[in-house]
């Protein structure tokens, strides 16, 4: 009965400091900062409707992207431009001289000619009136798909990629180059994405061959525009 009666004892003075201590590290817990994330939280669905409803859907886990992962890059771009432009220009211009006197050369030395048909003169007048009217419309168009390589992961999921596509027929060689940034949550299930939902989009489009020297200009054509003698 003593033995049992000591270890009640040590028990009921032992509680309150093991409390106290337990309470000391919880308020530690609860006082320490959260560690900073640089990712973007992961969205949650409603869990009391996914496990009640028979027609609710999970919401599926954003996909995880890694450098050099690919992905397919749908072009659309539409491009129309219009502009109209309309000059009025009018000057007008007035000249008039006499000549008084001439220098004449005589054997003592230099002297005033005479004029005997009356003083020469001249009298000029110039009206130009310019008019121009130009427009101008243009409607470019442009639909591929090309696969892309992730060359970064930024730390909020953002994508930066890189894609170059070369295609060869007979002597025509046509090279297509893009870059560009997305967010990964816009990268759809079947890994694409569209060139709209593409941040700093640059694309770039170069064609070699004979048919491209056929239709480009000769050397003296951007001469003669520069100059523009008409």
């Amino acid at each position: 009965m003593r033995k049992l009666a000591i270890i009640l004892l040590i028990l009921v003075i032992s509680s309150p400091v093991l409390g106290q201590s337990s309470s000391i590290g919880k308020q530690f817990a609860d006082s320490r900062p959260d560690k900073p994330t640089r990712e973007t939280p992961t969205a949650t669905g409603n869990t009391v409707i996914e496990k009640t409803s028979l027609i609710a859907v999970k919401e599926r886990e954003p996909k995880k992207f890694k450098v050099n992962d690919l992905i397919t890059i749908i072009v659309r771009e539409t491009t129309k431009y219009e502009a109209d432009a309309k000059s009025d220009a009018k000057r007008q211009a007035d000249f008039s001289s006499e000549l008084d006197a001439f220098v004449k050369l005589t054997g003592s030395g230099i002297g005033a000619a005479a004029f005997r048909r009356g003083k020469p003169n001249i009298d000029f007048k110039a009206d130009v009136n310019k008019k121009n009217d130009a427009e101008t419309e243009r409607e470019d168009k442009l639909t591929t798909r090309v696969t892309a390589v992730i060359i970064d992961v930024k730390p909020n999921g953002n994508l930066v990629f890189e894609a170059r596509k070369q295609v060869a027929h007979d002597d025509e060689v046509h090279l297509t180059k893009l870059t560009g940034t997305c967010r990964g949550v816009d990268v759809t299930p079947d890994n694409s994405v569209l060139s709209t939902q593409i941040a700093d989009l640059k694309i770039d489009i170069t064609t070699k061959g004979s048919l491209r020297n056929a239709t480009r200009s000769g050397w003296l054509a951007p001469i003669y525009d520069w100059i523009r003698p008409l």
